[in-house]
């Protein structure tokens, strides 16, 4: 690591900038874990995209997992809950964002577990050597920048549209992190399923387990989540669907609430 990594250094030694007025935070409580979460009022909020990817995500023990694109750092809580082995690096680029997640590692006191950073991901290759990570885990942007409405909120536009970044860039640091046989989990819409295995699979990062997500039984898929290997066979395992509103599906069988599946967000 080098100088590179000042941001994190800058706001940690004056404390994360949460004395803002309360109307511009929410808190927030995902209860099957405990995990109390800060996130803007009316910036970029978490979705149920990144429960599922959370939900989805297999880490093993003592894994070093970087989180790209980490927002409020939800994803990040919750693996490190699941998982009290696990180390997480968490990279996000907007400032506002990084100081609400690195607040919230604070607030569920994961700091021995969680570093945030607040970095662009191009700057990753000078931070960590190539095949430093066993996982990397990414909700990418999606939405093309000239096709489409903006959001009203720049901070959301950073996040949901390809901006900054795109799935190629993510996919191409996931490969230059990881080491052979190291993991790459993202979920992605379903409608460009395509897109995201062909790119996988041209990079190196072989589809190994994917999982299709519906709002009913019946209706289109919305999402897809998949884990690749980098380096790895030809071969992966289509998981049953889920059902975000129904009783069908890994939701029931797990347990938890249908609508955030194995997680009880409230």
């Amino acid at each position: 690591m080098n100088q590179n990594l000042g941001m994190h250094q800058e706001i940690e030694k004056t404390g994360p900038d949460l004395s803002k007025s309360s109307s511009e935070v929410t808190k927030d409580c995902i209860r099957d874990y405990g995990i109390k979460v800060l996130q803007p009022r009316n910036g970029y909020r978490f979705s149920v995209d990144s429960l599922l990817l959370a939900d989805f995500v297999k880490s093993r023990k003592n894994d070093h997992i970087l989180d790209i694109g980490t927002g409020c750092g939800i994803i990040a809580l919750i693996l490190a809950k699941k998982d009290c082995s696990v180390k997480i690096t968490a990279i996000e680029i907007q400032r506002d964002l990084t100081e609400i997640a690195i607040g919230n590692v604070h607030l569920n006191s994961l700091d021995g577990q969680i570093r945030v950073y607040g970095e662009d991901l191009n700057r990753i290759p000078d931070m960590f050597s190539a095949g430093s990570f066993d996982h990397v885990v990414a909700n990418p942007p999606y939405r093309s920048p000239v096709s489409g409405r903006l959001c009203k909120n720049p901070q959301e536009n950073l996040a949901r549209h390809e901006i900054l970044t795109d799935l190629g860039q993510i996919l191409s640091v996931a490969r230059y992190v990881l080491h052979p046989g190291g993991r790459v989990s993202l979920i992605y819409p379903a409608d460009r399923t395509v897109r995201l295995l062909s790119s996988m699979h041209d990079l190196g990062l072989e589809p190994k387990r994917l999982e299709m997500v519906h709002s009913n039984p019946g209706s289109q898929a919305r999402l897809v989540l998949v884990e690749g290997c980098k380096d790895s066979g030809e071969e992966v395992r289509v998981l049953p669907p889920v059902f975000l509103n129904s009783s069908q599906g890994r939701t029931q069988r797990k347990g938890h609430i249908p609508c955030h599946r194995g997680l009880d967000y409230t």
